[in-house]
């Protein structure tokens, strides 16, 4: 059946994020399907998996939670392929839209040899012809996780469906992203630096900057923490201090994991027409 796009949404970031805290609340076994995504994530290799099928797990308790209403009847097993299915046709959209820039780029460059001030032609066209359209679809197709959990649409429909809902309020979805992980990365640096981790690039020892081997190796560490945040989690590739380390991050990181689920989950049903009057006496 086809589906209109979705209107602007009524609620804001703010109230997709209240809501979200709400289900949390309501519901703890969201907060430990975020810790054990953050957990498995410094697994090697794991993190990949783990995310769409745990994950989708607090997208399920936050639908059920907040709407009252248990989620499709369809196999969690097929949920979970249609959503790892979607995440590959998301990256492959996201892949070529990154190609065809740098073929564009490429022939911008390629003509500012001969013209010179094309080349900064060429890095504004990078800008605006790669990163902007790259972030513009990441953020409409956002919710194809919740698509595929809370109706049970299969792959192409739940990026479809993701497509249409966040039509008109992009503005939203972004919103709840930056928040979500600007938050997670907080948490990271805060949760390093109290077992001894420094900040990046600022080591102190006796008052002045130093960068030693040992030194090295901790900022390795810091910046990995960065890197690996509770929003779009990676595989973690540096030697993790201590177990005090890991539980202490995946329980803080899996904190506002939970909360970017959720959130999803709350878009999801709020940018759809049926979804706005069904929580709105919530």
């Amino acid at each position: 059946m086809a589906v209109e796009p979705a209107r602007p949404s009524d609620v804001g970031t703010v109230g997709v994020l209240s809501r979200a805290a709400d289900a949390l609340s309501a519901d703890p076994r969201i907060l430990l399907a975020g810790v054990a995504v953050v957990g498995l994530g410094f697994v090697p290799y794991v993190s990949n998996v783990a995310s769409p099928v745990v994950g989708g797990l607090a997208v399920v308790l936050t639908h059920q939670a907040l709407v009252g209403a248990p989620a499709t009847d369809r196999s969690y097993l097929r949920r979970t392929l249609s959503a790892i299915g979607a995440t590959i046709v998301v990256a492959i959209i996201a892949v070529s839209i990154v190609l065809a820039g740098f073929m564009i780029v490429g022939t911008v460059a390629l003509v500012g040899f001969v013209f010179p001030p094309l080349l900064v032609l060429a890095v504004l066209v990078g800008i605006v012809g790669i990163v902007l359209p790259v972030l513009y679809v990441a953020l409409r197709l956002h919710l194809a996780l919740p698509a595929a959990f809370i109706d049970g649409e299969t792959a192409t429909d739940a990026v479809r469906q993701s497509w249409e809902r966040a039509g008109g309020n992009v503005v939203t979805v972004l919103g709840v992203q930056l928040v979500t992980g600007v938050l997670s990365a907080l948490a990271a640096l805060l949760i390093a630096y109290a077992f001894g981790i420094p900040f990046p690039g600022t080591i102190e020892s006796g008052g002045v900057l130093s960068f030693s081997a040992e030194n090295r190796e901790l900022v390795s560490q810091s910046a990995m923490v960065l890197r690996y945040t509770a929003v779009g989690s990676s595989t973690v590739s540096a030697t993790i201090p201590s177990p005090e380390f890991l539980f202490g991050y995946s329980v803080v990181g899996g904190l506002f994991t939970a909360l970017n689920y959720s959130s999803q989950a709350v878009m999801y049903r709020e940018f759809d027409d049926e979804g706005v009057e069904t929580l709105a006496g919530v």
